[in-house]
């Protein structure tokens, strides 16, 4: 008997609480497909894309003015587990993160990482950012699951079409979001920001194309004081003609993308260790050229710069561009990354990621619920104000 065939898993009670943007619903539905359960979620385009998009799941989507609301429902339900990608809790039974992704930026050296149950992880990396942090001090917590985000590009089950069918390299550009300090954000993980948008975002859009196609994925968190940036790109590829060889998306799940992509631009983010499934050059685009670096110290926001060549200059864009295309430097490194990055990328995270929840599940199932959600709310309360 599987995994997916167990009497326990059909039975199990589980919620889910997605709050800030579309990137955060992969790996929650990779749960949720096997699972099922309730998704919580306060922001309606979460609502509308889960709605649209995992339609064939028949998901049961609830959209909340506020989250003792979803307390309310999750105990009528009976529900016992409850699985985030971020940091907005419910305070509701026993708390699983997932993860949305793997960075260098500090996102998981958090003290709240103290009031998950279960973490289950991408890779050694991230397990080793958050010992060095210090704040999960019962390591059994701490459980390796692997990617299940992409199981889909190792399995080679991938669907897409793709955007481009001239013959021309394409250049995939997907920057992190424009950071800002708000409600559900509260620390700037980089003194100098992450996101080489504002500052590359047109240079790139004046040099690639008509050359070789190019796919803008933005961040699907887009702060509201920096709507600028993406008007003054979508008036440069209007006002240059480059209609043809420019597609800007926005999308939940980026591998698609990727998976048509020659090269791939990026600052730091997610993708930069995302990209490494499809073993192609990157290239980085220095949000801030004056003071980042590639660093060697696996703690740094720059660790994953070692993989590629860094821009600095605008004029460098062409020439590192034709380099990569005609000469890859970096596939050792990459190579190196990814087994770094991610525990086993051998397409079955899923299935460790659901036992993982199933063990949760019998070891909590003779304790309180109302036990598991105090105990996660009492952590929060001392560890950071805003609840």
């Amino acid at each position: 008997m599987t995994v997916f065939e167990s009497s326990i898993i059909r039975n199990m009670k589980v919620g889910y609480y997605i709050r800030t943007d579309i990137q955060h619903i992969p790996p929650i539905m990779r749960v949720y497909e096997h699972l099922g359960g309730i998704i919580f979620t306060k922001n309606e385009d979460i609502a509308e894309c889960i709605e649209k998009h995992y339609a064939h799941l028949n998901p049961e989507v609830i959209l909340l003015d506020h989250r003792y609301i979803a307390r309310y429902i999750a105990y009528k339900k009976g529900v016992r587990i409850m699985v985030y990608t971020g940091y907005q809790f419910i305070y509701w039974g026993y708390a699983v993160q997932v993860f949305h992704g793997v960075s260098d930026k500090r996102y998981v050296e958090d003290p709240r990482m103290q009031c998950y149950d279960r973490i289950l992880l991408p890779g050694l990396k991230t397990k080793e950012k958050i010992e060095n942090a210090g704040y999960v001090k019962h390591p059994e917590k701490l459980v390796l699951v692997g990617y299940p985000k992409f199981d889909d590009v190792i399995n080679d089950k991938l669907e897409y079409t793709p955007l481009f069918d001239n013959g021309k390299p394409t250049i995939l550009y997907a920057p992190t979001w424009v950071s800002q300090w708000d409600e559900d954000i509260e620390i700037v993980f980089s003194p100098y920001g992450e996101s080489s948008l504002p500052l590359w975002g047109k240079r790139l859009v004046e040099a690639i194309p008509p050359r070789w196609n190019l796919i803008i994925k933005y961040h699907a968190r887009v702060p509201e004081n920096s709507q600028a940036i993406y008007d003054e790109i979508n008036n440069c590829i209007k006002e240059r003609g480059f209609e043809d060889n420019v597609k800007v998306v926005w999308d939940a799940n980026i591998a698609k993308y990727m998976h048509q992509a020659d090269l791939m631009i990026t600052d730091i983010s997610t993708v930069a260790y995302e990209w490494l499934h499809f073993d192609r050059p990157i290239v980085y685009a220095n949000p801030s050229p004056e003071n980042y670096r590639p660093s060697e110290d696996k703690f740094s926001n720059t660790y994953a710069w070692r993989a590629g060549d860094v821009l600095y200059k605008e004029e460098e864009i062409v020439p590192t561009i034709e380099k990569n295309l005609t000469k890859d430097e970096y596939k050792g490194i990459r190579e190196e990354l990814l087994h770094y990055a991610f525990h086993q990328p051998d397409g079955k995270a899923t299935e460790r990621q659901i036992e993982a929840i199933r063990k949760l599940y019998e070891e909590t199932k003779d304790k309180s619920v109302i036990s598991g959600m105090f105990h996660n709310l009492c952590k929060a309360m001392g560890i950071y104000r805003r609840v």
